[in-house]
């Protein structure tokens, strides 16, 4: 693909968070400028100049091409206006025989700001962060090259860190690999072992990786105030979850976990064992029962503890509905994994946090880089042949995974291995309300998979732990538009409104003509429209009429 056929294609894909379209026909605006230090900010882009907001290609004035091109150079390069100066060369085109321009900018190593104001992306829009301290800091956590949880915890002691998880780590490690150095070494050799803490004379200088995986409650509570993992069972599917008509209750059971993240491993497995179908297999050629469940979730489990950004301090979240788990965890924002929707093959081999991650390897929690993505392909297909897996990468990463069809009730079907049928036996998922739950004990006890289990996993008492809020129980894997998409699509329903107002006999052809836009976003509008009550149609499609109900401005 050329490079003219790279920016048609840019044209036609829309803005977002990675392209940008300025008209700038005679002169740069500030606004470029803008989307420059977003872009660096965040995770690179490509600003196309010529180009207006519904991607049509106009082109910029031939004669000042150059003189454009010298004003972008110039101005990048002056540190009075952006500091640090950022590199870039913009390139001039001929497209559909219009003089163009493409700029190409790389995800910056550093945080950038243009005239002392600090940009940031969102969506498809350029969001000023200069006055919001938390998104402000979410920069420059992105761009600092030591990760949070080598960063070493002022005040931080031994006595904070909780003595029965490093005893449970030793049993786990006496029953899979007796000769595990580990078991001969003391709780703080343990953590020099593992980099979790370093020496500075005398003094143990302990690193938020072993707070994080190691500490007390009331030390995680105290150091890490916004650090909890939630744990979520819906009595319903994921379509009946976003059909508020059909299923107003949001959730059914949920665990709020604020320990170590031992013991939040620990937990969510219980977890699994509790809503989860035991679905039976015997792998071929041996009597020996595979527990298909933990295989393919612990991977999941696993990813969501050592793969989150806890610098956020936002949430983790298990969602379990009767067809899909649903995960939602914060992430570092990194310039190889692009935003938007993603395959399990496109995930980087990245490791947010290779601390955490030794220390599950040693756990046999964690296996070689990969292979988490390997094992969940491998048993997602033995656990539910018709699995469908959905990821969603952006400042929250959400991954999705169905493991029933959401009109089955209670399994029952066949796990097919190497073209024989295995008689199914697929647990139902437990039906009771959350008081009925909180009165029946946890079944918490480990599998011998996992170790034996030295805490205590009783049901969480739910008194004074607060509602979540709608945006922490939003698990929809389709992005949200942004505030500049939205603002188009209300101005052009309007004008629909409005032609429709002026001649009721308008066709759909007609309205995408005279609104520039293409047929099919014009249908879209128009099916908005009258399953909002605005409009509706009259009589047949051909002869009929349009009618306005009502006026909706500013409607979504």
């Amino acid at each position: 693909m050329t490079a003219i056929d790279k920016f048609i294609a840019l044209t036609r894909k829309g803005e977002d968070t990675q392209t940008e379209y300025k008209t700038c026909t005679e002169e740069i605006s500030e606004s470029l400028y803008e989307s420059v230090c977003s872009f660096l900010n965040h995770t690179g882009g490509q600003i196309l100049v010529g180009v207006q907001n519904d991607g049509t290609v106009i082109g910029v004035n031939p004669d000042k091409a150059e003189k454009l091109k010298a004003d972008i150079v110039n101005c990048i390069n002056n540190p009075e206006l952006f500091l640090p100066c950022p590199y870039f060369t913009p390139r001039i085109m001929e497209v559909e025989g219009k003089t163009v321009m493409q700029l190409d900018i790389s995800c910056g190593q550093y945080v950038y700001r243009f005239k002392g104001r600090y940009w940031d992306r969102n969506d498809d829009a350029d969001i000023d962060v200069t006055d919001q301290p938390e998104l402000l800091l979410s920069i420059f956590e992105r761009k600092n090259p030591h990760l949070f949880e080598e960063r070493i915890v002022d005040g931080l002691t031994m006595e904070q860190l909780d003595a029965k998880t490093f005893q449970y780590c030793r049993n786990i490690l006496a029953t899979i690999q007796p000769s595990h150095a580990w078991l001969q070494m003391t709780n703080e050799e343990m953590l020099l072992s593992a980099h979790l803490a370093k020496q500075a004379g005398d003094k143990l200088q302990l690193k938020y990786a072993a707070l994080i995986l190691f500490g007390t409650e009331d030390a995680i509570t105290e150091l890490m105030p916004r650090y909890r993992f939630e744990a979520v069972f819906h009595m319903c599917t994921y379509a009946q979850y976003n059909d508020m008509s059909q299923f107003p209750s949001r959730y059914d059971d949920r665990r709020t976990i604020r320990k170590n993240l031992i013991q939040v491993y620990d937990q969510l497995g219980a977890f699994v064992e509790r809503y989860l179908p035991d679905k039976f297999y015997l792998p071929a050629n041996t009597m020996q029962r595979q527990n298909l469940r933990w295989d393919l979730f612990r991977e999941i489990v696993g990813n969501i503890c050592v793969h989150t950004d806890f610098s956020s301090g936002y949430a983790c979240f298990f969602h379990v509905f009767k067809d899909r788990v649903v995960t939602k965890n914060p992430t570092r924002l990194l310039p190889e994994i692009p935003e938007g929707e993603l395959t399990i093959q496109q995930l980087s081999n990245y490791t947010k946090n290779p601390l955490l991650v030794r220390v599950f390897h040693e756990l046999n929690w964690a296996e070689d880089l990969g292979s988490g993505t390997r094992n969940i392909l491998r048993y997602a297909p033995l656990y539910y042949p018709n699995y469908k897996i959905e990821i969603n990468s952006g400042s929250q990463f959400l991954f999705s995974i169905t493991y029933q069809d959401e009109n089955v009730q209670d399994g029952g079907k066949n796990v097919q291995d190497g073209g024989k049928n295995v008689q199914g036996n697929v647990t139902e998922v437990v039906k009771m309300s959350l008081t009925e739950v909180q009165n029946v004990q946890d079944p918490s006890k480990m599998s011998k998979i996992r170790g034996e289990n030295v805490h205590d996993n009783t049901n969480m008492s739910q008194e004074n732990v607060p509602e979540l809020t709608d945006e922490e129980l939003d698990v929809s894997l389709v992005p949200k538009e942004g505030k500049r998409a939205i603002e188009k699509k209300n101005k052009r329903r309007q004008a629909i409104i409005g032609l429709i107002a002026k001649n009721a006999q308008i066709s759909l052809e007609s309205m995408a003509e005279k609104l520039d836009v293409h047929l099919k976003t014009i249908w879209r509008d128009i099916t908005e429209l009258r399953a909002m009550g605005v409009i509706e149609r009259i009589g047949e499609d051909h002869g009929g009429e349009w009618k306005v109900l009502k006026t909706k401005k500013g409607s979504k």
